[in-house]
């Protein structure tokens, strides 16, 4: 694709898949271990575009201390704004956080991303959670 049609200013983009292995397989240690070597070349890119709820994307965010671009699919006919935003900081989501409930006898519970400025809700999972840093370093 890239060979057809070049970008624009002249990068050059590579893609690396080693395994093509195209679904999980549970138990299979070499199934693994390519599996490891994939999330590691993706943590060495210089820029990362991830799908949402992408486990090797969230794993090689975080060693690669990449913020990645979050590319989102199109479910029927709903369309959003912003299609590819940045993520908020290099963490994984944390997609299924516990409940927290407030004593109050009526067991409301709490907004999980409320309970402390350093945690926010995810990207690209409403119930999930993340950590981030407000602060520029």
């Amino acid at each position: 694709m890239y060979w057809m049609k070049p970008t624009v200013n002249g990068d050059v983009i590579g893609v690396y898949q080693p395994s093509h292995e195209e679904f999980q397989q549970f138990g299979n240690n070499i199934h693994n271990i390519k599996a490891w070597a994939e999330i590691n070349i993706l943590s060495l890119s210089d820029v990362l575009v991830t799908s949402s709820w992408s486990t090797f994307g969230y794993v090689a965010q975080g060693l690669g201390g990449l913020k990645p671009w979050i590319l989102y699919v199109p479910t029927g006919d709903r369309t959003t704004d912003q299609p590819c935003p940045r993520a908020m900081s290099m963490e994984p989501c944390f997609h299924f956080p516990p409940n927290y409930y407030k004593n109050t006898g009526s067991r409301r519970r709490l907004a999980t991303a409320s309970l402390a400025p350093h945690i926010r809700q995810c990207e690209d999972a409403t119930s999930g959670i993340k950590l981030v840093n407000d602060k520029p370093l």
